[in-house]
């Protein structure tokens, strides 16, 4: 009886590819902060999603107001931690190009990774129609 019970929930296994993987997450996440303390922290939540779904996840971080000093070569505390997600984990990093705008902050003082939306609030409600999580980030 329990090879027949075993026989049966591998064949569910195999018959459903979908029922055994794991589910692929897509999370956008707001961030406004400008304190290097919320930078490490946004660093931690990255860091913590991508070890607990083994990269099956994909993620994006959009900056504004001041959530850009993150995204700024002369700013950033966490300039390694961006390359790193980018390449490893093809984890998006966007700036608001409004804020850029209302700032005064021009592209080349972006991080080269860094990819530019009009507005982040759009970018945002944007990924949230196409099913993606949301999550406030930061302090």
């Amino acid at each position: 009886m329990k090879k027949i019970c075993l026989a049966l929930v591998l064949i569910l296994f195999i018959a459903n590819p979908g029922f055994a993987q794991q589910k692929e997450h897509k999370i956008v996440f707001e961030f406004t902060k400008g304190d290097t303390a919320s930078f490490s922290t946004m660093m931690r939540q990255l860091n913590n999603i991508t070890k607990a779904t083994t990269g099956n996840a994909k993620l994006e971080v959009v900056c504004y107001g001041p959530g850009i000093y993150m995204l700024m070569t002369e700013r950033t505390t966490v300039q390694q931690q961006i390359a790193d997600f980018s390449q490893k984990y093809n984890v998006v990093f966007a700036a608001c190009e409004a804020s850029m705008q209302r700032q005064g902050i021009v592209k080349g003082q972006l991080l080269p990774q860094i990819v530019t939306v009009p507005l982040a609030t759009l970018e945002i409600s944007s990924k949230q129609q196409e099913g993606w999580s949301y999550i406030k980030a930061g302090y």
